[in-house]
């Protein structure tokens, strides 16, 4: 269903204001307690009804404007804390406490006021809310590979970064860091030279890389006991979604996808979905299921602090400009995609290419 839209000026473009963003997983989202998301500096508070259906409106009371996401739920409406005005699923004012008090509940009046409600989908495990003003249908969400397919096995990590959607596309893309950031635990320098082919689309950035021997710092034996070549390939689907995926074989997979929500222009949070098979015993996979969450909160806490490093040298003087070698295709590639994505357009036909990049690890 389309979210009931009104008119305001937002200091955000319209194609990044156009898209459906996570504003929570499922099970944040409880029964009878509002949670409150923040998604382009804009503050939504989301509820669920008695049936579980999820409802997403502007966290602001149109009476005095006080939070609404600080009230409570009843009768499957949200009630302001401040004066108890209540607001149904679709931002409808059905009551007003100081002037339904006169009338009677039966002969309570019909009221003009209302505030904007947002259009909600469950997914994959996630809450999405559109934040546009165009009809929601027509935006597809995206699908989390494998999820509830056996024998994947998955789970979601979330977290905050000091950092723009591009910063961290260009980051969870960025092969050359991990010998850096994530030295010892996910690569370590070798010296060796990694190629790869780069195809910059109208709404994807797609990396496979040429290194079938190439590992990835978990275990071997876990990972890859037949020993098969790796296949990794990295995207970007625009506007906010990266997917990492290391394939050995039909046996065993490691899949990485994030979904990026903006909070406001300097921070974001990330919903990482992993998902992974191993050629091993359930039992065994059961013993090891907190040592493989641990090892991926490790690394993306490693993430966390060198994006943080990367936010201060930023702020540290203005103008910052980057200065890009051949390695760095991919994330000129990012920013043309994501420029593209700001003026609600396809990445325009000359930018539109493949080509071969090599790096040393």
């Amino acid at each position: 269903m389309p979210a009931t839209l009104i008119s305001e000026t937002d200091s955000h473009d319209d194609g990044t204001l156009e898209q459906w963003y996570v504003a929570c997983t499922q099970k944040q989202l409880r029964k009878g307690k509002p949670y409150r998301a923040r998604i382009l500096s804009l503050n939504i508070v989301l509820f669920r009804q008695r049936n579980g259906q999820p409802a997403a409106l502007l966290d602001q009371c149109v009476h005095r404007g006080t939070r609404l996401s600080a009230g409570k739920i009843t009768d499957d409406c949200l009630v302001c804390p401040y004066h108890g005005w209540r607001y149904d699923a679709n931002g409808q004012v059905v009551h007003i406490p100081s002037v339904d008090a006169r009338h009677g509940a039966a002969k309570s009046p019909e009221y003009r006021y209302r505030q904007r409600h947002f259009a909600v989908c469950e997914q994959d495990g996630l809450v999405w809310v559109y934040t546009g003003m165009r009809d929601a249908r027509e935006t597809p969400i995206f699908r989390l590979p494998a999820y509830g397919e056996r024998p994947w096995q998955s789970y979601f990590m979330t977290n905050t970064f000091d950092a723009d959607v591009g910063s961290l596309v260009q980051n969870f893309l960025d092969v050359p860091h991990t010998v850096f950031v994530h030295e010892g635990i996910f690569r370590s320098s070798s010296g060796r030279v990694m190629e790869a082919t780069l195809s910059c689309k109208a709404q994807s950035i797609e990396v496979v890389y040429h290194d079938e021997v190439d590992e990835i710092g978990m275990m071997q034996w876990l990972t890859n006991p037949d020993a098969e070549p790796l296949v990794h390939t990295d995207r970007f689907l625009a506007p906010n979604v990266t997917f990492c995926d290391y394939l050995w074989g039909a046996r065993s997979g490691f899949l990485i996808v994030s979904q990026i929500t903006p909070v406001d222009d300097r921070q974001s949070r990330v919903y990482t979905y992993i998902a992974y098979r191993f050629p091993m015993p359930a039992w065994v996979l059961r013993i090891l299921r907190p040592f493989i969450h641990l090892y991926t909160h490790i690394v993306i806490q490693q993430d966390v602090k060198i994006i943080r490093a990367h936010r201060e040298g930023l702020d540290n003087a203005a103008g910052f400009k980057p200065c890009n070698v051949p390695a760095d295709a991919i994330h000129v590639g990012v920013e043309q995609l994501l420029a593209a994505v700001r003026r609600g357009e396809a990445l325009p036909e000359a930018q539109r290419r493949e080509r071969r990049i090599r790096f040393e690890l």
